[in-house]
Order: structure tokens, then sequence, then C-alpha cells
């Protein structure tokens, strides 16, 4: 579980939903000029991240247009978030309401059920606004609830893990 959390999951919510949407919005929505573009990249990825630059960065230089999505797809990353949130409740509905099984230890290979489930939601395509199909599909608004609960037991166990050891800024 410590893997699936920091390989696919934890570390990429600062990213996307963080450094990426913020850079995003103040470049795209508020027109953020070329002479703040790495001074700003480098505040968020401190605020979100904690990372610092490796040297110092000065504005010849563009480090967020590195990611490929600042240049041919603005926005991508946040729906990167989304996808990731949507997953953790999907999941948690077919295990917890169509399988009865533990989200931990779920398998829902050739489940008729499930496929029947999913091409309920996908068959709507863009009828309707997808929060309304989300809530519709799962009893509740789009959340990280099922996300968190997910990993309860991760943090659980790092949290009595870490009782004996002496973390952060003391």
């Amino acid at each position: 579980m410590l893997n699936e959390a920091l390989e696919d999951t934890v570390p990429f919510f600062p990213w996307s939903a963080g450094t990426m949407s913020f850079w995003e919005r103040d470049l795209y929505e508020k027109d953020l000029p070329p002479d703040q573009f790495n001074r700003r990249w480098w505040e968020y990825v401190a605020k979100f991240q904690g990372v610092e630059p490796p040297e110092p960065r000065g504005e010849e230089f563009c480090d967020a247009a590195t990611k490929t999505h600042i240049n041919d797809d603005p926005a991508q990353y946040y729906d990167y978030a989304i996808a990731t949130v949507l997953k953790y409740q999907l999941h948690d509905k077919i295990c917890r309401d169509i399988l009865k099984q533990d989200p931990h230890a779920c398998n829902y290979y050739g489940s008729k059920a499930v496929g029947d489930f999913l091409r309920g939601i996908l068959r709507q395509g863009a009828m309707k606004p997808w929060r309304n199909v989300i809530r519709e599909a799962t009893g509740s608004e789009l959340s990280t609830k099922a996300m968190v609960a997910y990993f309860q037991p991760l943090l659980e166990d790092l949290r009595k893990q870490n009782e004996v050891r002496q973390c952060g800024w003391q």
C-alpha cells in the first residue's frame, strides 16, 4: 500500500492540483507576464511540493515549459488529479456496493455487473454534466473521501511507526 501511495497517488496531488494548476491559472487567466514565469513557477513548487530549485533560476529560463502539457494541453494535470480522485470513488462504489468486497482486495475482472455499471456511466457521454453523472452513479459528489478511506490503514500504520520517532521541525 505504501508503494501504491507513493508511486501513483500522494506525491502527484501537490504537483497536479497545486503547482501545475496554480501556475496555469496565473498564466492563462491572469496573464502572468513572461518576466515572472520562472519566479512564480518556483514559488508554487516550494509552496505545494516543498522543493527548492537545484540552483538559482533566473527569468531567462521557463522551467514550467519543460512540462509537455504546458505547451500542448493546458489544464491536463488538473484533469489527471480529478481522474485519480474519480478512480478511487468508482473503485469504492464497485467494491463495496456491487461486489460486496474489501476495496483493498477486490477483483472485478469478468464481472458483468461491474461492466453494466461502467457502461451505464459511459453511455451517457456528454448528455449530462459529468458531475451529475458521478453523483447519480456513486451517490455523492466528486470527493476524496474514498481515496482517504482507502489509504487509512497505511496512515494509521505510519502514525504508529512514527510515534517513537522524532519527525519534522522540532
